[in-house]
């Protein structure tokens, strides 16, 4: 499902990662671990496009995908869910999770993830009129979760 084979990544001169390589297969759990500064953010950045590989290679499915914007990876099938939420603060909950469903083959199907998220986070219903900030911590993470699943991926 996804391969990242060869990436070298840096952040200007500073070479952050040496050909890495990462192969994900369909129903696969994989846990990423490190001590601080081994590169598992710069690796998860660079497979979502937040960051771009100087060398190397990643695909998802059959389709190469370095080089990519992030929205269009999104709209591929890969989402991330940032390791410190990312909410809009001022947003309801709903908006919150309705803004994860912004690519056309997630829009279509809007109504219908926003039921399964609710059933894998029930605390989302009763908070959907809350704004985000005002969440606690664990229920902003549940948030941000439910937001990458409203964009259908299939790979989060």
């Amino acid at each position: 499902m996804l391969k990242a084979e060869g990436l070298d990544v840096a952040y200007g001169d500073f070479q952050v990662l040496w050909n890495a390589s990462i192969h994900v297969e369909e129903g696969e759990i994989v846990c990423l671990l490190g001590p601080n500064g081994a590169g598992k953010s710069t690796l998860m950045n660079t497979l979502s496009g937040l960051l771009r590989p100087r060398e190397g290679r990643i695909t998802l499915g059959e389709k190469r995908i370095d080089g990519l914007p992030a929205h269009r990876i999104v709209a591929e099938g890969l989402a991330h869910v940032l390791e410190r939420r990312r909410l809009f603060p001022f947003l309801t909950v709903l908006d919150n999770l309705l803004l994860g469903a912004h690519h056309p083959r997630a829009r279509r199907r809007r109504e219908e993830s926003l039921a399964w998220v609710e059933t894998i986070f029930p605390l989302l219903r009763e908070r959907r009129g809350q704004l985000a900030h005002t969440l606690s911590g664990g229920e902003q993470q549940m948030v941000a979760i439910a937001r990458g699943l409203m964009a259908r991926p299939r790979l989060l």
